[in-house]
């Protein structure tokens, strides 16, 4: 009877231990494809992470070119209107003396630059309204 009370806890003893190593080598595996599907959600992370820095410096580059060009068409505008205050002046310094026709001709002046600076700036808005839509 003590051999077969032995015997039977050798068998389950070593039942026991089959199991744990078992267990063991099914918890490794595991383990193994959780880090593989990890490592591979990170990769593929930061590649979009990536892809992402790539299209905003894109975008900023863009921006700044248009910024460029507005300031530069900007500048090219005010030097014009620069000029035409400046021919306007000389044109009021020519007068010897002052008629009504004058002043209804320095107005005229004065209103077709007015109208001319009022479309500039118009358009000037509406690209940066443009540009402001089109940011990310």
């Amino acid at each position: 009877m003590a051999r077969v009370i032995q015997n039977l806890v050798y068998r389950v003893s070593v039942s026991a231990i089959v199991g744990a190593i078992v267990a063991g080598g099914l918890i490794y595996l595991n383990n193994e494809r959780v880090l593989k599907s990890f490592r591979g959600d990170m990769a593929a992370q930061v590649e979009r992470q990536s892809l992402t820095n790539k299209a905003l410096m894109e975008a900023n580059e863009e921006l700044a070119s248009a910024v460029g060009a507005i300031e530069t068409e900007n500048t090219k505008r005010l030097a014009e209107f620069g000029d035409t205050l400046r021919d306007l002046s000389v044109k009021i310094d020519d007068i010897s003396e002052v008629t009504p026709d004058d002043y209804s001709m320095i107005l005229d002046a004065i209103s077709a630059a007015n109208a001319e600076l009022s479309v500039q700036i118009a358009d000037v808005e509406a690209k940066l309204d443009a540009i402001k839509t089109q940011e990310p």
